[in-house]
This record gives structure tokens, C-alpha cells and sequence, in this order.
């Protein structure tokens, strides 16, 4: 029995190191490994098709941004182009804005009997007549008042500030003033001077060498001073 495990030993013991040694090549699949060939095949072709995609995208950008330049420089004028300039006459008249029509113009206020005009101050005023001499009489609030008892050649027109002579406050030398008679005839004047005086002055009533025209109203709320406008006939 000895004698045949050393004689088979040796085979056995042989057998066994091949039987292990061929052990992997049972353990491997060709079809893994054709399955990893072919998953590399398919990677390579998606990164060949995704380098494809890339050089394509970029060729268009190329394109379009050719097209670009090609619109720009068709756009800008070159030397050679002619160039069209606007005269400014032409450019102020597309510009400028239409005017409003003039309104019409007001009729000029005509001077009637009893009637006081300063057209400067806006002042169109019926006179009335005032008769007493002695002054007692109040003179009414509203409207102006001719005098009867001033010298001759004064025509001599009164009325209240603040009131309706108000604005003859504003009179200056050379302005012209329109009355207009009992009669309807109309007298022109132009103012000489104005000066303030007290109420108990009697020299702006008196008689005058020339046609003149005197205006009354109060400078002070008590009527003790008074504002007077000398014109003459012109």
C-alpha cells in the first residue's frame, strides 16, 4: 500500500497544481468581456458624437457671427458712399412747433357823454354830476363825479380810494385821458404832474388859463389828504 501512494503521489500531486492552476480561466465569461469591449466601443462613439455636436455648434457661432459683420458693414457708410445731409431750414420747420392762432383784438372802448377813459389803467367810468358848492353833500361810493362849481376852464372830476379811482394812483406824466361832455363831445388830455395835498387847499378848484382836466381822490383813510392829477387839453 506503501508502495503505490509513492508511486501515485507524484501524478496526483501534478494533477492537482494543473487542475488549480486552470482554475481562473473556468471563473472568466467571454460574454463579460465582449459586453465590457463593446461598452468601450459605445463610450468612444458617444464622445466622438458629442466632439461632433461641439465643432458644429461652433461653426454656426462662426457663421452667424460672419453674417453679423457683413450687416454692420453694409450699414455703415464707407468713404465712398455719398453722404445726404438735411439742410436746417428744412430740419427747424419739421421741429418747430405750430403756434397758437393770435387771439382777435378787442375793440377799443369808445368814449361816450358823461364818460372817463384811461385806457393805460383800464379805467371806462360813467361821471355823474355833484351840484354842491359847499361840499356838504357826501359824494357817492361807487362811480366818478364832475364838479359844477369849479373854476372855468377846470373840468373837475372826483371819486373814492379805495374805490373806483383807485387805479389813477397809477397815472404818471404823459399819460392820456378821454372825457366825453354832456354834450358827446370827447376832450383829450394828457397829465402834466400829480401831487398830494391837504383837503383845505383850494387852488386845485380854480379857473385855468388853458382847457385843463383836475382828478380828486383820498391818499389818506380820513380824506384829510388828498391825490390830485393835473392834465391838459392836448
Amino acid at each position: 500500500m506503501a508502495q503505490r501512494w509513492r508511486r501515485w503521489r507524484a501524478p496526483l500531486l501534478g494533477g492537482i497544481a494543473i487542475w488549480l492552476m486552470s482554475f481562473p480561466l473556468f471563473l472568466s465569461h467571454p460574454a463579460a468581456a465582449v459586453s465590457a469591449t463593446a461598452s468601450s466601443s459605445r463610450a468612444a462613439r458617444a464622445v466622438e458624437a458629442g466632439d461632433h455636436a461641439v465643432f458644429a455648434q461652433l461653426a454656426r457661432r462662426q457663421q452667424l457671427a460672419v453674417a453679423s459683420s457683413s450687416m454692420v458693414a453694409a450699414i455703415t457708410p464707407q468713404p465712398t458712399d455719398p453722404v445726404v445731409t438735411v439742410p436746417r431750414a428744412v430740419a427747424a420747420v419739421a421741429v418747430a412747433p405750430a403756434r397758437p392762432a393770435a387771439p382777435p383784438a378787442l375793440a377799443a372802448p369808445a368814449v361816450r357823454a358823461n364818460n372817463i377813459v384811461i385806457r393805460r389803467l383800464g379805467v371806462n367810468l360813467p361821471v355823474g354830476w355833484y351840484s354842491d358848492c359847499l361840499g356838504r353833500a357826501a359824494v357817492p361810493r361807487w362811480g366818478a363825479w364832475r364838479w359844477s362849481c369849479a373854476g372855468a376852464g377846470n373840468t373837475y372830476i372826483m371819486a373814492h380810494n379805495p374805490g373806483t379811482f383807485t387805479p389813477i394812483l397809477g397815472l404818471r406824466a404823459g399819460d392820456i385821458i378821454e372825457y366825453g361832455d354832456p354834450a358827446g363831445r370827447v376832450h383829450t388830455y394828457r397829465v402834466s404832474f400829480t401831487t398830494i395835498v391837504s383837503n383845505t387847499q383850494l387852488w386845485p378848484l380854480g379857473a385855468t388859463g388853458v382847457a385843463t382836466l383836475t382828478l380828486q381822490t383820498c391818499w389818506t383813510w380820513d380824506g384829510s389828504r388828498d391825490f390830485i392829477v393835473r392834465a391838459v387839453a392836448v
